[in-house]
């Protein structure tokens, strides 16, 4: 049977033995609100880095609609993990925008919103005809 050892990690004599696991501990509420800044810079960035990479892809497939993900993921220089996950949000925003609007969705219906927190799609308008 194996022996079960209960750790306290906030007593003073453990504290060593949370640094040597990477478990991260703020000294004081100022390191700890400097931290969480930096998460949300680094997450606001590749935030913004995805948005982008969705817009240009939405791009590329209006001209190359054959273009597989290997490709993209070459051209972006990004996993093809990375360009499968992208793939399927637009695919999502694609069959959402073509039930509702009953017409292919073009690069040009597509935007981020709120510094790419959301998105919104939209079709074009000439003389009261739509266009896309």
């Amino acid at each position: 049977m194996a022996k079960v050892v209960e750790v306290d990690i906030y007593k003073p004599e453990t504290l060593h033995k949370c640094a040597s696991s990477g478990m991260w501990k703020p000294k004081n509420f100022d390191e700890a609100c400097k931290r969480a800044a930096g998460r949300r810079a680094y997450n606001r960035q590749r935030r913004l880095a995805r948005a982008d990479r969705i817009e240009d892809i939405l791009v590329i497939q209006d001209r190359f609609p054959h273009v597989t993900g290997r490709e993209l993921a070459a051209y972006f220089k990004v996993h093809e993990a990375t360009i499968s996950r992208d793939l399927k949000f637009i695919k999502k925003v694609k069959e959402d925008y073509r039930q509702s609007m009953k017409v292919e969705m073009s690069a040009k219906s597509f935007r981020w919103v709120e510094d790419a927190r959301g998105y919104e799609v939209s079709f074009e308008m000439v003389h009261g005809r739509r266009l896309r």
